[in-house]
């Protein structure tokens, strides 16, 4: 286990498109993309799809065949599994790092507390791994001593982090939120994680 070299602090806010969204106490930023995760998700859903379908026709026409085409199918869902995996260890791998190089001691994490059971579809179900995530980010920030915790993030994402008033259609676009009172501009992945650092008193 490595020792932290500063003692500064960082708030992570995680989606989808943005994988992770980072501000620190000395005032640096990192967006980690995820776009990379989601082609590879549906392009495995896809290729399990084809395979799929072949097996079930040959196996109602009782073509001996299917069998084969079971077995495609099951490796096709593994590699996709697998590919899902290492993509996302890279990208914590990098953020961890990332985190150290910068002397951060400690991260607070945006945990959206019963987000698929209020707002459940197939990108935050299937897509996005959270609880995997963040217990992989727990793993391996522990190698470079730094401490995770959790925060609750429930709508950071529309709270402007400039003067803390929630703004109706400030979002303009996915990565673009605007403070109507100030007319700021601000990357709406990097607003929420400034919310974070808000309510955990920063």
């Amino acid at each position: 286990q490595r020792e932290p070299k500063g003692s500064e602090t960082a708030f992570i806010d995680m989606g989808l498109n943005n994988l992770f969204a980072v501000v620190t106490t000395a005032g640096d930023a990192l967006l980690v993309k995820g776009e990379a995760i989601k082609a590879e998700y549906f392009r495995g859903k896809t290729e399990a799809r084809i395979l799929q379908s072949m097996r079930d026709i040959l196996r109602k026409h009782e073509v001996d065949l299917w069998r084969e085409y079971h077995h495609r199918y099951l490796r096709a869902v593994f590699k996709t599994n697998e590919r899902l995996r290492h993509l996302y260890r890279t990208a914590i791998r990098f953020t961890a790092e990332w985190l150290y190089e910068r002397g951060v001691r400690k991260v607070y994490l945006g945990y959206p507390y019963l987000l698929t059971q209020d707002n459940g579809n197939e990108y935050n179900t299937n897509v996005w791994w959270y609880r995997k995530l963040a217990l992989w980010l727990y793993d391996t920030l522990q190698e470079y001593g730094i401490e995770l915790l959790l925060t609750p993030e429930f709508k950071t994402s529309v709270e402007c982090s400039i003067c803390h008033i929630e703004h109706n259609g400030a979002r303009v676009y996915r990565g673009l939120y605007i403070c109507e009172k100030t007319g700021r501009k601000l990357n709406a992945d990097l607003n929420a994680a400034s919310n974070i650092a808000y309510r955990a008193g920063y």
